[in-house]
């Protein structure tokens, strides 16, 4: 824990007990000995531990105190800069990690913590540079080999990331995250072949769903005529939306669908009546003939957009009256602030300024959608509206699988399921018309494209 030359015997036994993961023993001898003395070590320890308990500003002051004794403690900065990312403040975190680096440059992880929190603050260019510089010292970084393709593919840079994702394999076949974001880049620029059987990697991600154990064969293509087939849904409402359209095809071929769901849409999937039975995920698995996960379908069926086997909308869902419907007027709904806990939170999110000029378009009644959290009853009401507005979210899917005129946001690299071969259209959804921003942080573009076909609408 320290570059101290000498150690207060109270100092090692805590070190010894923390490294054993007795936090609370670590954390009594520390705070027994800041009583009667301040101690750099015992500080850094009590800051460690706040911590893993995501007490991050309390981690930060006994951190803080810690310098104040030793400055250029190299490992104590590190743990600083870890907990200032943790507390997503990344820019306070580079400065930190920058000094790290000014005092010594030779430390692989420390470049790799940096690159993180310039991607995290979208700065591309430095946050590749730092994972290079990363895999210079250390060039069997996997986790580093995995960032560089991320942000290669975040740069638009797809054949150099998919160059990094395949060197990830190469150096550790087994490591799922790779081969998972190799299957995502391939269905995003267009390649299905090849990224429906990449992706099939999720399969041995910890997971319920995928812990799930079926008795019977699983399905890779056999005849399903008078057969029936379980079918477990996964991964986000949007992509069981998206991807139960081919359940309703096998459905159309003659199978039995009962389908194992968790979450909200239960009572969409029970109300459609191609859907035998609609089971949770710790129901006992009922009897059947084979089994399958949504997201494998498609590649069973070796779907791509030349297919025409689609029809719109593929989900029947009953309309809900809507007291904020105006008669006089046309009724947009929108949905334009992201979901902050997820991953593409940073990309999608649309300035507030810009927001308020989209909806200020007069001789429309613009409804915001946000405040509608039940799947059900947003279904039942956007059936009633003009035009849907939205970045990519649940509501985007939703809107589609019901063939409801829709205006889909996207950011510069968006979700692998928005195909960049298609500028304006999905070949997921007739309904929808994508707007994609030009210039990632600039919204103009988008803003702008969007308030010149409203006066059309």
């Amino acid at each position: 824990m320290s570059e101290n030359p000498v150690q207060k015997p109270e100092v090692i036994k805590a070190i010894n007990a923390f490294s054993q993961n007795n936090f609370k023993e670590a954390e009594q001898i520390c705070l027994e000995l800041l009583s009667r003395d301040s101690d750099a070590d015992a500080n850094h320890i009590v800051g460690c531990i706040r911590m893993g308990q995501r007490k991050f500003d309390e981690s930060i002051s006994y951190i803080n105190k810690s310098l104040e004794i030793s400055p250029d403690n190299i490992g104590t900065l590190i743990s600083l800069g870890c907990v200032l990312s943790s507390k997503k403040d990344y820019l306070e975190a580079i400065k930190v990690f920058k000094k790290i680096i000014k005092l010594k440059d030779d430390i692989s992880q420390v470049h790799f913590y940096l690159g993180e929190a310039y991607r995290q603050t979208l700065q591309n260019e430095k946050s590749l540079s730092s994972f290079k510089k990363c895999l210079e010292i250390t060039p069997d970084h996997i986790g580093c080999q995995l960032m560089v393709g991320i942000i290669y593919e975040e740069l638009k840079k797809f054949n150099q990331a998919i160059d990094f994702y395949k060197a990830c394999i190469n150096t550790y076949p087994e490591y799922i995250e790779p081969h998972i974001n190799l299957g995502m880049c391939y269905l995003l620029t267009g390649n299905y072949a090849e990224g429906w059987n990449e992706y099939e990697w999720r399969l041995k991600l910890q997971a319920q769903v995928y812990e799930i154990k079926f008795k019977k064969p699983r399905w890779v293509g056999q005849d399903l005529s008078g057969k029936t087939l379980v079918i477990a849904t996964e991964q986000s409402v949007g992509e069981i939306l998206l991807f139960i359209r081919f359940a309703k095809q096998l459905a159309f071929d003659g199978a039995k669908i009962i389908v194992m769901t968790q979450g909200e849409l239960k009572k969409i999937l029970e109300s459609q009546k191609w859907i035998n039975k609609v089971i949770s995920y710790d129901d006992e698995v009922p009897d059947c003939d084979y089994y399958t996960y949504l997201l494998s379908i498609p590649k069973v069926l070796e779907w791509n957009p030349k297919m025409d086997t689609q029809t719109h909308p593929y989900l029947e869902i009953d309309k809900e009256n809507f007291s904020e419907i105006l008669l006089d007027k046309k009724n947009i709904g929108y949905l334009l602030a992201p979901d902050m806990n997820s991953s593409t939170a940073k990309q999608t999110a649309i300035p507030e300024k810009d927001i308020s000029s989209l909806i200020d378009t007069k001789n429309i009644n613009f409804i915001n959608l946000s405040e509608i959290k039940d799947i059900d009853v947003l279904a039942g009401i956007i059936q009633n509206l003009d035009l849907v507005i939205c970045v990519e979210s649940d509501l985007a899917y939703l809107a589609g699988s019901l063939n409801i005129s829709t205006f889909l946001i996207l950011p510069v690299v968006p979700k692998h399921l928005w195909d960049l071969s298609y500028k304006s259209t999905s070949p997921w959804y007739p309904s929808l018309e994508l707007f994609r921003q030009e210039t990632s942080g600039d919204w103009t573009n988008v803003i702008n494209e969007i308030q010149g076909r409203l006066t059309s609408v």
